[in-house]
């Protein structure tokens, strides 16, 4: 069984390399005029950054195990998210009994959030209701586990039991302790998420203010397709855009450079969060050798839509370091102008 696309095993190994009899000349790379090129620092397989179009400046990062949770903020918020980025991932156990033991992990289906980030897709789903204009909570008990490589390694238990203008609030445990704490998550509208960290139990801030950035280059948990049509997930490293206001569509037909500002008018963008994605790269695998060859696409140019509403074309140049490591993208873009 093979995928149709693999731009993103899980693999180890060295890169594939051609080799020629005679090394040629290639003329240095020069970027069309007023584009800004930026080459991350920071890996995908250890980060998330965030980046804003508009300064050409990393708004923020932080390492993908730095979260677990993340609850959405504004007055009417109330989904909640799991970490896919650092291998989480969520079981509904069917009990709203907090003090069972959850001990058999084949008894549980596990999942995480749909990557093109529609709310009615979470992993956890529908915890609370307003169906009927008073919040109506199924104090469902959650497992939160962690992929081990085969499968998720169960480590906490959850129960979301409170959720107003202002604060959520949950209880959590491990799966056999008896000591439960009760946490208090404070909303924050200047942000689309506050984050909770198990491990070191607490509320943190870790994206910029909502109106601050457009895209996250991060790891994240998606679905691909067998040529035989089954779903199959898989841990990806690509591009999220910002869930407020940032929006974008692919371009693979016209030259970057003929990309203006009255040609993207002329579109309908996408809202969804991997609307970017990870596709703008391609590998070729040997799994003999259990290595991969990865290359950006060419020819593919993203119009993006930021937060102010400003139109720019991206594109990408590399998925590597100076050093030859994956994980490193560079890309070029520029702000289209009437």
């Amino acid at each position: 069984m093979k995928l149709r696309t693999i731009a993103i095993l899980i693999l180890s190994g060295s890169m594939a390399v051609s080799c020629f009899k005679e090394d040629q000349a290639v003329p240095p790379y020069i970027p069309p005029e007023n584009v800004e090129t930026i080459s991350l620092q920071s890996s995908l397989y250890e980060y998330q950054i965030y980046f804003d179009l508009n300064t050409g400046e990393i708004r923020g990062e932080n390492k993908n195990s730095a979260w677990e949770l993340a609850f959405e903020c504004g007055v009417n918020g109330w989904h909640i998210r799991i970490n896919s980025s650092g291998y989480w991932g969520v079981a509904q156990t069917g009990s709203t009994n907090f003090d069972s033991i959850f001990s058999d992990k084949t008894l549980y289906t596990w999942a995480f959030d749909k990557s093109d980030g529609n709310p009615d897709s979470t992993a956890i789903g529908k915890w609370v209701n307003f169906d009927s204009g008073l919040a109506v909570y199924s104090n469902a008990v959650y497992l939160i586990g962690k992929y081990n490589g085969i499968t998720y390694e169960p480590q906490k238990k959850v129960q979301f039991l409170h959720n107003d203008d202002n604060s959520y609030k949950f209880i959590v445990s491990g799966l056999n302790e008896n000591n439960t704490d009760t946490v208090q998550v404070s909303k924050q509208n200047d942000f689309n998420y506050v984050h909770y960290s198990f491990h070191e139990n607490r509320v943190m801030i870790l994206e910029p203010d909502k109106n601050d950035w457009d895209i996250l280059f991060t790891q994240y948990s998606s679905v691909l397709y067998t040529d035989e049509g089954v779903p199959t997930p898989y841990f990806v490293r690509g591009v999220l855009q910002n869930p407020y206001k940032t929006e974008s569509i692919l371009d693979t037909i016209t030259d970057f450079n003929k990309i203006g500002y009255s040609y993207a008018e002329m579109h309908n963008f996408s809202i969804k969060q991997d609307a970017i994605g990870y596709d703008w790269k391609e590998v070729k695998v040997d799994e003999g050798s259990n290595s991969a060859e990865y290359k950006v696409r060419k020819g593919y140019t993203y119009i993006i839509k930021d937060t102010r509403s400003g139109f720019y074309k991206l594109r990408f140049t590399s998925y590597f370091n100076q050093s030859g490591i994956r994980g490193y993208p560079s890309f070029e873009f520029t702000k289209l102008l009437p």
